[in-house]
């Protein structure tokens, strides 16, 4: 009669929705200069100042609201954080090193904005490596590969096909290897604290908006 009566709880409880969590708290972090702002503003529709020459985060700006309902999220709210991005100078990045110390734990996510049209990712390296303590185990961690847009173009490959809003076939064959390399390379610098696989990495163009919905449903699903 128990096992019967277990049996009938399972399937109730078996579609019975989700409890939600009240709070996703996700977290821009980047050099300086590669476009955290203006993804920021494309994702969510908001309208924080940038500039292609002057740092214009020099604090933490946050936003929060609520999920799409189309999205099957088990969290009612959504907290974004763009902090100020590395690298600008020695001073500014001890200055910084507060809100990054203060923000971090509170990550549930982590997006890790960089740049594609680069070979230097020595400072991203450095950096990771200098924040992986504050990692904690159940933080998902996203490499958003900004300007897809720009890659290639300096070595004399097709530029950016901007009549349809796409990288040009010679980009597209440039994304795999770029992918490889900067998995690599995080990887190395985050040494197992957390899970990152390659997936995680995201090309995008945040100017086009190529593929700017696939990262917004990495950061949201955390999948």
């Amino acid at each position: 009669m128990v096992q019967e009566k277990l049996k009938c709880l399972n399937k109730v409880f078996k579609y019975l929705p989700i409890p939600r969590r009240n709070t996703l708290t996700v977290v821009f972090f980047g050099k300086t200069g590669v476009g955290k702002s203006s993804t920021l503003n494309a994702l969510f529709e908001l309208n924080w100042p940038v500039d292609n020459a002057v740092a214009c985060t020099r604090k933490p700006q946050f936003t929060d609201f609520k999920p799409s309902d189309h999205l099957d999220v088990s969290y009612q709210n959504i907290r974004v954080v763009d902090l100020p991005g590395i690298s600008e100078s020695l001073i500014d990045d001890q200055k910084y090193m507060g809100y990054y110390k203060k923000w971090i734990p509170q990550a549930d996510s982590l997006v890790w904005v960089t740049q594609a049209d680069t070979r230097a990712y020595k400072q991203d390296e450095i950096f990771l490596k200098k924040l992986n303590p504050l990692f904690k185990k159940s933080l998902f961690f996203i490499v958003a590969l900004n300007k897809i847009d720009c890659m290639g173009i300096y070595e004399g490959d097709k530029p950016f096909d901007t009549d349809n809003g796409k990288p040009s076939e010679d980009q597209i064959k440039l994304i795999p290897e770029k992918i490889d390399d900067i998995y690599t390379i995080f990887k190395n610098a985050i040494d197992k604290k957390i899970i990152f696989k390659k997936e995680q990495i995201i090309p995008y163009t945040s100017v086009h908006k190529w593929k700017l919905d696939i990262l917004k449903s990495k950061i949201l699903l955390r999948s």
